[in-house]
């Protein structure tokens, strides 16, 4: 394979007829330093919450704020 079609095959991997917020879940993973997670904890906590949700929940404001979801697409983004 030459690298004009190794770019193009890397290029074409990425791409997904799915909506951006279900993409994301599959493929959002990221560690947090145990100091930052005791911090994120501590506002789960104080808002009655688990870490994940919480997390998530940013995640969809910011999504929705950026204009990135549509209000169709804010209702499948479960966050449970």
């Amino acid at each position: 394979m030459d690298i004009q079609n190794y770019n193009e095959a890397e290029n074409n991997q990425f791409k997904s007829d799915q909506p951006k917020h279900k993409q994301l879940i599959k493929m959002l993973t990221f560690r947090v330093v145990p100091a930052y997670y005791e911090e994120i904890e501590k506002v789960a906590n104080h808002k009655k919450m688990n870490v994940s949700k919480l997390i998530r929940t940013y995640i969809k404001e910011g999504m929705k704020r950026d204009g990135e979801l549509t209000d169709r697409e804010e209702k499948e983004f479960g966050i449970e």
